[in-house]
């Protein structure tokens, strides 16, 4: 049995829930057993300044309430996960953030393999539930698409991770700034534009600073605003890896269908048209919108039968997919009574869009 210090992984325990994995002394006697309860943070100091270790064995299989939840209780996991993710970046640089990074990106990844399109639909319609900071919210997002576009491409898992990694810390150089911009209606002065303009600079030293050496997760963050043949920033480089170029792609896309002060968000068709006109010949552009589709889950469409409907699923045919609501009524969408007509307006609707009630009708 291989142990690892317990200060690696004290991100991934909640006081007051159970323990994702059993705790052990250096000399391997068991402390606590998994889904025992870290009562409060005295404890919690006490197990840490004790020297408390893990076994690495059980760490590799720490998701496993993912598979387990019903599909309804999967939207508050990644609520969980963004506010995880606000932590790890608040505090950086840190030397426990790339074991803190990586365990988030696994997580993300299961709840994206558990359930796809709830993925999507929280991506295009946010959860108004999540309070974590606009910029962690828009990081998750793209991490999010990032990884949905990687399995479609068939990368190998760890790059898969990489670019979620990557697609997490792209913007640590200006998460402040971030969050004050998304409440003004005004454009930025020369200041915040100069900060926009170089915060992959400032985003690449932070990860160095914490310890990070991986060189495709580095050059992903540092060239995430350049264009292959040059006309990005900071630097306006013309050579750009496959990473950088991903993460550039999903960020455009993902900032679109990002509403903010000043700025709605454009409805996924206009999103997903604009993209492939300005990224021609992209073959990221291209793999995410058909991932995505013409009117991904989380899309207001309005059915040929002027009913308005949300998208939960995905299908071959975007303009029929079988189960778009009108809550709380589940409707068979299909031929032209039913079938999807084109985008509709928030304007007007009453009330928060509950993922958890409409994929606990869906039946996960």
């Amino acid at each position: 049995m291989e142990l690892c210090p317990l200060t690696r992984v004290q991100h991934r325990i909640r006081i007051g829930s159970p323990l994702p994995f059993s705790i052990r002394d250096a000399s391997n006697q068991l402390l606590l057993a998994k889904d025992a309860v870290v009562s409060d943070e005295h404890e919690l100091e006490a197990l840490v300044e004790g020297g408390a270790c893990v076994d690495i064995d059980e760490l590799r299989d720490a998701h496993p309430e993912i598979d387990a939840v019903p599909t309804e209780q999967l939207p508050a996991l990644w609520r969980r996960l963004g506010q995880t993710l606000a932590e790890v970046l608040a505090r950086m640089p840190a030397p426990d953030a790339p074991e803190a990074l990586a365990d988030a990106a696994s997580e993300l990844a299961a709840l994206a393999e558990r359930e796809p399109d709830l993925a999507i639909f929280l991506l295009v319609r946010p959860d108004e539930a999540d309070h974590a900071p606009y910029g962690v919210v828009r990081s998750l997002h793209a991490a999010a698409a990032a990884y949905l576009i990687a399995l479609r491409l068939g990368w190998p898992r760890e790059r898969c991770l990489t670019l979620v990694k990557a697609a997490f810390t792209m913007n640590l150089g200006m998460l402040e700034l971030q969050e004050r911009m998304a409440n003004l209606a005004r454009l930025p002065n020369p200041q915040q534009r100069h900060a926009v303009q170089m915060h992959p600079t400032a985003s690449l030293e932070t990860l160095k600073a914490s310890g990070v050496t991986d060189p495709e997760w580095l050059q992903a963050v540092e060239h995430h605003h350049e264009k292959p043949g040059g006309g990005g920033y900071p630097a306006g480089v013309t050579q750009v890896g496959e990473l950088a170029n991903a993460l550039r792609t999903v960020d455009v896309y993902t900032a679109k269908l990002a509403g903010r002060s000043g700025r709605d968000s454009l409805p996924p068709p206009r999103a997903a048209r604009d993209l492939l006109v300005v990224e021609r010949g992209n073959p990221f552009a291209l793999a995410l919108i058909t991932e995505f589709g013409a009117h991904p889950p989380g899309s207001l469409v309005r059915l040929f039968s002027g009913e308005v409907a949300v998208v939960v699923r995905r299908t071959a045919d975007s303009n029929s997919p079988g189960e778009p609501l009108a809550e709380p009524l589940m409707l068979e969408a299909s031929g032209r009574d039913r079938g999807i007509a084109g985008p509709a307006e928030a304007k007007g609707l009453r009330g928060r869009i509950n993922p958890e009630r409409l994929y606990a009708q869906t039946g996960g």
